[in-house]
């Protein structure tokens, strides 16, 4: 199975990239939103974890791309916010989980 964490935090990627290595994955990391777009379309993935909160690109217009491409792509939206709002908006925009 290979994995697209995208992620700007290089501390946390690295640790969910070492994690899901452990339990034999293939683990890809994006630092940004248009390095996550691209690698959408230039690989195939079978799961991506999602940060909103992005450079270069936020994670909802990542969301939008990617459902564009890849309909099918389970998107789990990993993020540090809290509002119930914001899962909700997750979750309608075509996120599997949030």
């Amino acid at each position: 199975m290979r994995i697209l964490v995208v992620e700007d935090d290089t501390a946390l990627a690295g640790f969910l990239k070492k994690g899901l290595e452990a339990e034999h994955y293939a683990v890809d990391v994006a630092p940004d939103g248009e390095e996550a777009r691209c690698s959408v379309g230039e690989s195939d993935y079978d799961l991506m974890v999602l940060d909103l909160n992005l450079p270069k690109m936020e994670g909802w217009e990542v969301l939008r791309a990617v459902r564009l491409k890849k309909p099918s792509l389970p998107v789990l939206v990993a993020t540090g916010g809290s509002r119930i709002k914001d899962r909700v908006q997750a979750l309608d925009a075509g996120a599997h989980d949030c």
